[in-house]
């Protein structure tokens, strides 16, 4: 009975709890890219932390003369599945691209300790190197964006254009308090109300699609009890400094309803020099729900950033 309400109580919120992002794709699975004329191979490279599980999809007919490869870094606890619909989407524009799971999320290994932001970038540039990728466009959601910002300041020859799409940068006060927030009790309850207490703070919190909603409880439980491990390495670093330090060409991506849209004028008055670029978007998960017009903005952002290089 307390299973079927609910059911009743989800599907109820799924509709109403939620704004729907216009023009979202069908609903997605583990293992299945949609689309046609292209190519989805999965693997594992070696690193550090473990074994790092990579999606690469690519256009059957070969990539488009000049395109270079974009590794694509998800926020967390979220996976590769973030991208799956961009990938699809820069295949269909003749680009390949490589979604990697962070280490403790999605499928790849579970580190036995609180990595740092550089044992992650350390795993990201293992997948790169395994592949033989070469330089690549790297572009990351939130705890993406800070991995991605490591890679790119320790291996600047590798990067090509970096695009941040929120970019965690964080006062020593807020950075303080979110260290000092209790974890998510992750304790499975008789009658399923751990998902539920889940998707009512998430329906309080992000807009999008119920879909989206969904992956984020999912890959919540997912995770794990370690699943804060990600959340914790941005908290404790430097974020500031290296946007300073940073020497590779760099797109800020920010939309209004993104949970770091926020911050965009704090990246703005370290680096004036970054090309800053606003997008319409109706969702807190724009390249989930929302990856046509995501995939437009970047490719064209892209393109002015790697012109001459």
């Amino acid at each position: 009975m307390l299973g079927g309400v609910l059911l009743a109580v989800l599907g109820a919120l799924g509709v109403s709890g939620v704004a729907r992002a216009a023009g979202s794709a069908p609903t997605l699975t583990i293992g299945a890219v949609p689309g046609e004329g292209l190519v989805a191979e999965r693997g594992y490279a070696r690193s550090a932390l473990g074994q790092v599980h990579y999606q690469d999809v690519r256009p059957a007919a070969g990539a488009a003369a000049g395109a270079q490869v974009y590794v694509l870094l998800h926020q967390v606890p979220w996976s590769h599945v973030y991208f799956t619909r961009v990938q699809s989407e820069l295949a269909a524009r003749g680009i390949r691209s490589v979604a990697i799971d962070t280490p403790g999320y999605g499928m790849s290994a579970r580190p036995g300790s609180p990595p740092a932001i550089a044992d992650y970038a350390a795993a990201i540039a293992a997948v790169i190197e395994q592949l033989g990728l070469g330089r690549v466009v790297v572009a990351g959601h939130h705890t993406g964006v800070t991995i991605g910002s490591e890679l790119a300041r320790v291996h600047p020859e590798r990067v090509s254009c970096l695009v941040m799409n929120g970019v965690p940068i964080y006062t020593p006060e807020e950075a303080k308090a979110r260290l000092a927030a209790p974890h998510w009790d992750q304790t499975i309850k008789a009658d399923g109300s751990h998902l539920a207490d889940r998707w009512l703070f998430l329906t309080g919190r992000i807009a999008g699609t119920p879909e989206s909603v969904h992956w984020s409880v999912f890959s919540l439980f997912l995770s794990g009890p370690d699943e804060w491990y990600g959340h914790h390495a941005v908290f404790r670093y430097d974020m500031a400094g290296t946007l300073r330090a940073l020497k590779v060409p760099v797109v800020v991506l920010a939309n209004q309803d993104d949970l770091l849209d926020f911050t965009t004028e704090r990246v703005r008055a370290l680096r004036p020099d970054f090309t800053y670029r606003r997008v319409e978007s109706a969702s807190s998960n724009m390249a989930f729900d929302e990856p046509r017009p995501w995939v437009d903005a970047v490719v064209e952002s892209v393109k002015g950033c790697t012109a001459g290089r």
